[in-house]
Order: structure tokens, then C-alpha cells, then sequence
């Protein structure tokens, strides 16, 4: 069997089968024996459904299976404080997300492909500090009075925005925000950044399938450790990242730490290394919080 993935097509061949599926959810859960396409919607015509569609391999009859896909790339996560984090892909781009100004942490020597800012308070949106961007995709119009459409592709990099707000009253307080997702090498992450309010079905169901997910978690700006627990629970990443937290850095900000959002959370992970790479089949069986180190 054969999985590619061609401009948002994704083609199954599989001994003389062949099934064109549009924007798969999932692909690839693969046995010894059987072999599971598992998509969320399929070509026009069909209501919207769940298909499966098993093939099963000729092993024991002496024919091999092979599978080749976007798998076998991975995404490298950094994080560097607050909201700012650089995302790279296997075929080396490298998307900016977030980044922020004079705000106590220390400020690295980033160069980015593209640069992505959810709203334009200063603690998101420095874009100019960071070396050669082809793109700075901003979330919000000029006066952050409306949200800019975005989709932009670069290689093996698709960006997407979805409209949300800074605050829990339709943006009357703290103004518009925009979530970010980044769609590279059969993954998808989600960037919440300042975002105030819990998610409404309809932005659920148009961010689909969502690996890594960073969420805040502080509060008073954002949305606090309960809230981002609901949204953890409703979007089931498999990695959850929390931001946007008090840390020793930000010790006299009117913001929490991460402990509120941690209590009674399982399968609790700090990883050792300020960047870390994850591919589709790194991914944890069972969901896992990430707490990142920024130096």
C-alpha cells in the first residue's frame, strides 16, 4: 500500500485498489495483517460519514506490503518563553510563532522563513527582530479591528487561521486574537496564543484534527488552567503544550503558573532538550502534557 499525500489529495493504492479520499483527519494505523485508511470526509456526492476501509495484506500468500508517506518527516518544536516558539520542517522551514519583545526573557537570534503573530500587543508581535522572513502572516487588519483571512503555503509547510478572541466578551476588553495551525510532515499543530474564552463547536470542528496543541494556561490575560483543560479534553492532542504562564522570569506578572492546569493531569512529561523533534509515529499512544524548558 502506498499513502502520499498530493495538494490536499490523499491516494490509497493497495493491490490493484485504488480510493481517492479528499483532506483525510487520519491516515496510517498499520498491523501485520490489516491496513486501516481512516477519514473524516470523502469525495462529493457522499453525506458526511466515517468510513474505514480495510485491506487486507497478501503476507502469507508471499507479497510484501509497502508503506511510504509523509510519515517519515518529523517537526522540531522550541520554545523560548511565553508564547514564542520556532517551528522547523523536514525540509527546513522555519515558522516563527508569537514572538515577542523586551519582556524579561532573554531575546534569541532567530532566523525564520515565516513569521506568524496572533494579535499585535507586544508580547506577540515582534516580528522585526527575527532574520529573513519571506512572510510575516498577521493575524489581525491594521487597529486589530478584524481578522485577515490566511492560508499560505511554503514547501512542505501549510498555515491556517481561525478567528477567536483575547478575552471572554467577543474582544469588548482585550481585542481579537487568531489561532494559528501548522500543517507539516503529517502533523498539525495548534497555537492558541492569547486566547480568552473556551472554543465553540464550530471553531472545534474547523480546526479538526489536532496533534500538539499549545494552550494557555495563566489566566487574567488569556484563559486559565481550567479552561485550557476543557479545550484539552474537547480537541484531544496528543501532546499538549501549556504557555503563557508565570515563570521566574515573569515572577511579579498578575498571571499563574502552570500548577493549576497540571492538577490532576496524568502522564506529565518535561522533556530534557530545548528542541524537540516529533513524527506521526513518535507520537505518544496515550496523550501526554509537555512541560517545555525555555533556556
Amino acid at each position: 500500500m502506498i499513502v502520499r499525500h498530493v495538494e490536499g489529495i490523499a491516494t490509497c493504492t493497495a493491490i490493484g485498489v485504488d480510493t481517492t479520499i479528499k483532506r483525510s483527519k487520519q491516515l496510517l494505523a498499520a498491523e501485520a495483517s490489516r491496513v486501516y485508511c481512516h477519514v473524516n470526509r470523502i469525495p462529493d456526492g457522499w453525506s458526511l460519514m466515517r468510513t474505514f476501509i480495510t485491506l487486507v495484506s497478501a503476507v502469507g500468500l508471499g507479497l510484501s506490503l509497502i508503506i511510504s508517506s509523509d510519515t517519515a518527516h518529523a517537526l522540531t518544536l522550541r520554545w523560548f518563553g511565553h508564547a514564542f516558539f520556532l517551528v522547523t520542517s523536514t525540509e527546513g522551514v522555519r515558522v516563527a510563532m508569537d514572538p515577542f519583545g523586551d519582556i524579561g526573557y532573554s531575546v534569541p537570534e532567530v532566523a525564520a522563513n515565516v513569521v506568524t503573530v496572533s494579535h499585535e500587543h507586544g508580547d506577540h508581535s515582534v516580528a522585526e527582530r527575527l532574520a529573513g522572513p519571506t512572510a510575516i502572516l498577521r493575524g489581525l487588519k491594521p487597529g486589530g479591528v478584524d481578522w485577515n483571512p490566511i492560508s499560505y503555503d511554503m514547501k512542505d509547510v501549510r498555515i491556517t487561521a481561525l478567528p477567536v478572541y483575547h478575552d471572554d466578551v467577543e474582544g469588548r476588553k482585550l481585542g481579537l486574537n487568531t489561532i494559528f495551525i501548522v500543517e507539516t510532515g503529517g502533523l498539525r499543530l495548534a497555537h492558541l496564543s492569547d486566547i480568552g474564552h473556551t472554543l465553540s463547536e464550530a471553531t472545534l470542528d474547523a480546526m479538526g484534527r489536532i496533534d500538539i496543541l499549545l494552550v494557555p494556561v495563566g489566566g487574567r490575560f488569556s484563559i486559565d488552567g481550567r479552561q485550557a483543560r476543557e479545550i484539552m479534553a474537547s480537541l484531544r492532542p496528543r501532546i499538549t503544550v501549556p504557555i503563557h504562564y508565570k515563570t521566574v522570569v515573569t515572577a511579579d506578572w498578575p498571571i499563574e503558573d502552570e500548577s493549576s492546569f497540571l492538577v490532576g493531569l496524568e502522564n506529565v512529561k518535561r522533556p530534557d532538550a530545548l528542541a524537540v523533534s516529533i513524527t506521526p509515529e513518535t507520537l505518544p499512544a496515550r496523550p501526554e502534557v509537555w512541560i517545555m524548558r525555555y533556556e
